[in-house]
């Protein structure tokens, strides 16, 4: 009977070590976190800012939304127009920071540190420019990137 219920009791105990280990294997640590953002940002000055893709970007959705307001399909639309024209590298960051899933505070709590890396100052920030881009898009990456490479308050 002791032989069975140590038996049991190790079986028990491997099976725990073993769920635990599966499941910390999983996270993703602050570290690799930090260097996606870090990279994202990195890659998004090379793609899009320095290319002027970025400012043409947020003219081109400021002018088409002068008259009447986009709505979310049309935004959208445009959104994965500009995506679509960034470099591999950007977008493979940026889809690996995406599927991190990280919600806004963590996200602006991370971006933060790079403050040194964002460089758009001068870009309309008002409700037609990029600030109001970054609040009625509805994918939250983007917006929260968007939000702080505009230099936005956090939502």
């Amino acid at each position: 009977m002791r032989k069975l219920l140590l038996f049991t009791f190790i079986l028990s105990f491997i099976t725990v070590v073993s769920c635990s280990k599966d499941e910390e294997d999983t996270k993703v640590s602050q570290d690799e976190k930090e260097y996606l953002v870090k990279q994202t940002i990195i890659e998004f000055n090379n793609s899009a800012i320095k290319t002027g893709k970025y400012e043409a970007f947020i003219k081109d959705v400021s002018q088409k939304s002068a008259t009447t307001p986009l709505n979310k399909a049309e935004l959208k639309m445009l959104i994965q127009n500009f995506l679509g024209d960034q470099t591999q590298k950007f977008l493979d960051v940026y889809y690996q920071l995406e599927a991190l899933e990280l919600t806004s505070e963590e996200f602006y709590g991370i971006a933060h540190q790079f403050e040194y890396l964002r460089l758009t100052g001068i870009l309309d920030k008002t409700q037609g420019g990029c600030c109001g881009i970054a609040n009625n898009s509805g994918d939250s990456l983007f917006k929260d990137f968007l939000g702080f490479t505009c230099g936005c308050d956090a939502a």
